[in-house]
């Protein structure tokens, strides 16, 4: 736990120490300067939606969304490639190889062993074992092992030594399939398996940008949704919309954010109730979707539970990128997810499955990092258990919400980008013959419809009732009107009818107002009265400085829409302290009124790294001297970035 902790406080103020050391001087000199602030960060230029975009993705009588190119004018400063780095320069050490009667042993790679040292190599392995629910891991007593050993826990580290010390450590991964077996039997005929894949902050276009074969691949052979908006704001609130059905305003009782979701109604538990075996893992367990800032699962939720092995993982030395964990030991991040996954498949090519996997290495932190991973991903979609697996399993390949801060952000793509995600499906051959009129349904409604993820959640539902006729389809709570997209989506729908709140709405169009016009300067008063309001309703909030407004970025009025009766801005200002804030607002009588949250687009890691509640973090500007610097860096340096 304490390396654990280590790590994480590492990670947060590590960036924070640098700069302070190396721009002291500068700070000193700034303190004693007036400048104008006006001046140091470019204008963001806004454009309408619906009067210069007469191409659309979706194009019904009340939702219009812009079809923008993946390399329009405003993104091509902030695109680039970047190449993909091995881990190391040597073969592993080790390898874990399943037994004829469903067992799994530890093996040395013999032919490696020359890479690692001329001289004696002697290894032993040690448990890893949950401790305090998700919160860490011990390990075991290392036990030596000459050439192999079997195992008999779901994950093992593996520390190889010489008589001059350590040269070598791993983590793998373990799936004991006569224990499963016996654990948890097919209860159910053999219908089908549903593989979830997701990847963190990757837009449909920024897929095609940073990830083209990838993109390719998907086009080809998968269907893709064209209207898939996203519902709030960050991982959290989407990823639980297609588990559960559930708004951020539908959590309680079940599945509060303040203690352990073991009693949440994540759809897995259905699966599993249904026959299914069950895995979840994401490959970041710092930024895990149920784990930072909350408490996670007391139990293990799924069948197969990969939060140990990458907690274990992140305890061996690491290469950072873009603050990300890309290697973990000798391994790529990414790369053990996709292992864990064909390691599945193969395993229980018989069963039922329901799998969730979650990756965030490399993509969370910065828009082109995905491009690393295009090869990757790529050998990972063609690799022969994952083709065999398609031909009887129904692929979900999706991402969470667009690329969410920094300098892309303040572009009219980036803001249109970071609302729609990628939803691709692939059904395999016999659902397609045993369903026709269920999938003609679901290609139209990728085609053509506005579509969410409470959308997503009860096809998933649906799958389930296919599968067992004895399950009970329950109404999306965070979206009572969403629907399984095996039915026809209305034609009439609106963001209202889809769940999605005005400010994530993509159906309508803005046109520029000027930033400086009183009506402007108005509702940009406004949204800082609004964030500084909602910080005082937490107990934190204390620890919070002040907010006044700067200057009015870029404002807008809503575009008209048939069949909306929205009438309002969206508005980006700038604070003091530093902070960038987007708001959709509506006139309310003489006033005016917020709708939805307020997205915070600077990055904002370091200056709230004194607040633990997650909701709070994304508001507060920490009142301490330390992030007050950091303010006054960043308007002499125009650093949105941090």
């Amino acid at each position: 736990m304490g390396r654990l902790k280590l790590f994480q406080t590492h990670q947060i103020t590590r960036f924070t120490t640098a700069l302070i050391i190396l721009l002291v001087p500068i700070v000193i000199f700034v303190s004693y300067v007036e400048f104008n602030a006006d001046s140091l960060i470019e204008p963001i230029h806004f454009r309408s939606g619906l009067a210069l975009q007469r191409k659309l993705l979706i194009n019904t009588t009340h939702c219009k969304i812009p079809d923008l190119e993946p390399f329009n004018n405003d993104v091509l400063a902030f695109v680039t490639r970047e190449p993909y780095e091995p881990c190391s320069d040597k073969p592993l050490l080790t390898y874990t190889e399943r037994t004829t009667d469903g067992g799994v042993k530890i093996k040395v790679n013999q032919s490696a062993i020359g890479f690692y040292s001329s001289f004696p190599v002697k290894c032993c392995y040690s448990r890893v074992l949950r401790r305090d629910g998700d919160s860490s891991v011990t390990h075991s007593e290392c036990e030596d092992f000459q050439l192999e050993a079997t195992l008999t826990v779901p994950s093992i580290r593996v520390t190889c030594r010489t008589i001059f010390g350590v040269v070598y450590q791993n983590v793998h991964a373990v799936i004991i399939a006569k224990d499963l077996a016996r654990d948890f039997p097919q209860t159910t005929e053999k219908k089908w398996k549903v593989v979830l894949l997701g990847f963190d902050s990757i837009s449909r276009l920024n897929l095609q940008r940073s990830m083209p074969r990838v993109f390719a691949h998907l086009e080809r052979n998968f269907i893709g949704l064209k209207g898939f908006n996203k519902i709030e704001d960050n991982t959290f609130p989407n990823l639980m919309a297609t588990l559960t059905g559930r708004s951020m305003h539908t959590l309680e009782p079940d599945c509060t954010r303040n203690a352990s979701f073991d009693k949440c109604d994540i759809i897995w538990r259905d699966f599993s109730d249904n026959g299914f075996l069950t895995a979840y893992g994401e490959d970041e367990p710092y930024l895990n979707t149920f784990n930072f800032c909350k408490k996670g699962f007391l139990r293990p939720p799924t069948t197969v539970y990969l939060r140990p092995y990458f907690i274990s993982a992140y305890l061996l030395p690491m290469i950072y990128k873009h603050t990300m964990g890309v290697c973990t030991g000798p391994e790529n991040t990414a790369a053990r997810m996709f292992n864990a996954a064909i390691d599945m498949l193969s395993t229980f090519k018989d069963r039922n499955l329901f799998l969730v996997y979650w990756l965030n290495s490399f993509s969370h932190d910065n828009v082109n990092f995905p491009s690393t991973m295009d090869g990757k991903v790529l050998e990972f979609l063609h690799h022969p258990t994952i083709t065999e697996a398609i031909e009887d399993s129904i692929f979900f390949i999706f991402s969470d919400h667009g690329f969410r801060f920094g300098d892309i952000r303040f572009t009219y793509s980036g803001w249109l980008e970071e609302r729609l995600p990628f939803l691709y499906v692939n059904f395999p051959k016999l659902f397609k013959r045993d369903y026709p009129e269920l999938v003609a349904n679901f290609q139209f409604n990728a085609q053509h419809r506005l579509i969410t993820p409470y959308d997503f959640h009860m096809t998933l539902q649906n799958l389930l009732k296919l599968s067992n006729s004895s399950f009970s389809v329950k109404p999306s709570l965070g979206c009572p009107k969403c629907k399984s997209l095996f039915e026809l989506v209305d034609k009439e729908r609106t963001c209202e009818d889809a769940g999605i709140p005005q400010h994530w709405c993509t159906c309508q169009g803005y046109s520029r107002l000027s930033p400086q016009s009183p009506e402007a300067v108005k509702v940009g008063y406004f949204v800082i009265e609004e964030v500084n309001r909602l910080i005082s309703g937490f107990s934190e909030a204390h620890k919070c400085a002040t907010y006044e407004l700067n200057a009015v970025e870029t404002v807008g009025r809503s575009d008209s829409v048939e069949g909306t009766d929205f009438k309002g801005y969206l508005i980006l200002v700038r604070s003091y302290p530093y902070a960038m804030f987007e708001a959709t607002v509506a006139r309310k009588g003489g006033g005016f009124e917020l709708l939805g949250q307020i997205s915070r687009l600077n990055r904002y890691g370091a200056y709230s790294s004194c607040i633990d509640h997650d909701v709070l973090r994304k508001y507060c500007f920490c009142d301490q001297w330390s992030t007050k610097v950091f303010s006054r860096i960043c308007y002499l340096f125009k650093c949105p970035i941090l």
